[in-house]
């Protein structure tokens, strides 16, 4: 943060001080009050840079005059004859860069108040602080004009030196808040310089409590201390502000500790957000595909290998300006097929009816060529009516295509501009970190989708295994069983049945077989 600094107070008679004198310290000048005879000569004074006058009507004047008129004009013992304003002028700046916003400052009070400007640029003492640049700008208490001879004239009492009652009737509430609006003034005017310049630094008229900043403002010591200071000699304002200062440095040491862990979370903050903002985004034009995995996976690969370049496209290809683009000129290129096609069916009936009607005409002699019957004099009609659609076609082509060209060439030149905007150096390196993620996703859940098909086949396999083992036994089952019945029959086969409980003795067998008929020659 550069200095800031915007003091005003006034030169006044009942403190012992001349406008006349003020003018001619602060520009290096010798000048002689007309009201007290004194002259004040110092033009041997180092250290003014510039000097200058500006009046409301640009026309200037000289320093001795203005500051006599000045003196003249107030007849009151304890009146106040000018304005002083001090200014920090940033040491950043070069010294044709500080005269210039001097200058443009001086202007603005001289057009603001209507009062002559006399300004003086000094830089900083060969002891003293070399940041200390600064600026002297005298105010006239009087609204200043010329009149038709070129001489100055005084007349009223410019705003600053205005009692509040008077403000007020003005519709100002009092003199403290045109006091804050030209400080406000100064810091505007200095941070535009300071930004034309180049420079990130910037002003604030703000206190360092308003600022945030736990800082102990230094006392002023003035300038007989401040002289004293610079010779050498250790003064009790000097040593209370050599203690703040130490105090100050302790200070921000530690507030720059603390305002680094502050940056760093909000730089962190700033990427998680950036992370899920990308990650939605891209995931949300790519809604239908949310499940094809390997899928999204490609893509990312393929958007990550192709670097900033293919990212920063990514991002503009996902955005609905370009979803609308691409889609008109896709319409486009469909109405220009779609009339195509309508002209080559226009032509194909023209040639069609120019044939029938060339056919009819080589049959046919010249007097019936000048009667030709209705079908020949519609072909006719047809013929022409193609023609005119060819023509019509014709044109509508003509001027879509032209419109396609000049479409897809801002096209071409949007879509390098949003790639190229300085609104996605972030961007891109937060979709890579997307991406990057998007990508491990995806392979996680491919992972899980290979475990669970790889367990589903193991579980196939079982199953199948299972079927199988209870077929074979059941099958080494029944072969056991079919074993054990033909062991049965065998058995069955070679052995008698055994005797049933109303059989006949064996002896009655031999009985019954025994032949007692009579034989012959008995």
């Amino acid at each position: 943060m550069a200095l800031y600094r915007a003091e005003t107070k006034p030169i006044s008679r009942k403190d012992g001080r001349s406008a006349v004198a003020a003018a001619a310290y602060r520009s290096g000048a010798s000048l002689v009050d007309d009201r007290t005879g004194n002259a004040h000569d110092y033009t041997r004074r180092r250290g003014v840079v510039a000097t200058g006058i500006i009046t409301p009507d640009g026309q200037g004047c000289e320093r001795n005059a203005l500051w006599n008129g000045a003196e003249a004009a107030e007849k009151r013992k304890d009146a106040r004859t000018a304005r002083e304003w001090v200014l920090a002028l940033p040491a950043e700046l070069t010294d044709a860069q500080r005269q210039e916003l001097t200058e443009r400052f001086s202007r603005s009070l001289a057009e603001r108040f209507g009062v002559a400007v006399d300004f003086a640029i000094h830089r900083p003492g060969k002891e003293g602080d070399q940041r200390n640049h600064h600026a002297h700008v005298l105010t006239t208490t009087r609204q200043v004009s010329h009149d038709a001879s070129g001489a100055l004239v005084f007349g009223d009492k410019a705003q600053p030196e205005q009692s509040d009652a008077q403000l007020r009737k003005q519709g100002i509430e009092k003199g403290a808040v045109l006091v804050e609006e030209v400080r406000a003034l100064w810091e505007m005017q200095g941070n535009a310089a300071l930004e034309a310049a180049g420079e990130a630094i910037r002003i604030d008229r703000r206190s360092l409590k308003a600022r945030g900043i736990d800082r102990t403002p230094t006392v002023h010591l003035g300038p007989s201390v401040t002289a004293l200071e610079r010779r050498g000699r250790r003064t009790d304002g000097g040593n209370l502000n050599r203690a703040i200062e130490q105090d100050n440095e302790q200070k921000a040491a530690l507030t720059a500790e603390i305002i680094d862990l502050q940056a760093e979370r909000e730089r962190r903050a700033r990427e998680e957000a950036g992370f899920i903002a990308e990650w939605n985004a891209y995931l949300r034009a790519r809604k239908p595909d949310l499940l094809d995995f390997d899928g999204l996976r490609k893509h990312a690969a393929d958007e990550l290998a192709g670097g900033e370049v293919r990212l920063r496209q990514g991002i503009v290809k996902d955005t609905p300006e370009y979803a609308q683009k691409t889609k008109e000129i896709r319409e486009m290129e469909a109405r220009i097929t779609e009339e195509s096609r309508s002209l080559m069916y226009a032509e194909r009936w023209r040639d069609d009816c120019e044939e029938e009607i060339s056919e009819w005409s080589a049959r046919v002699g010249f007097f019936a060529r000048l009667r030709p019957p209705p079908e020949i004099r519609e072909k006719k009609e047809q013929a022409e009516q193609a023609r005119s659609d060819i023509r019509r076609s014709s044109g509508i082509l003509s001027g879509l295509r032209a419109t396609l060209e000049l479409a897809k060439k801002l096209f071409k030149e949007w879509f390098l501009a949003e790639v190229n905007s300085p609104q996605l150096d972030d961007r891109w390196r937060y979709r890579s970190l997307a991406l990057d993620g998007i990508k491990r996703e995806c392979d996680n859940k491919l992972a899980e989708e290979r475990a669970a098909r790889a367990k589903a086949r193991q579980m196939e396999d079982l199953r199948l295994h299972r079927e199988a083992e209870a077929i074979r036994k059941e099958r080494l089952e029944q072969e056991a069983q079919r074993q054990k019945s033909q062991v049965v029959e065998r058995k069955q086969k070679v052995e008698p049945p055994p005797p049933s409980s109303g059989a006949s003795d064996p002896g009655d067998d031999f009985e019954d077989d025994w032949d007692d008929s009579p034989s012959f020659g008995m």
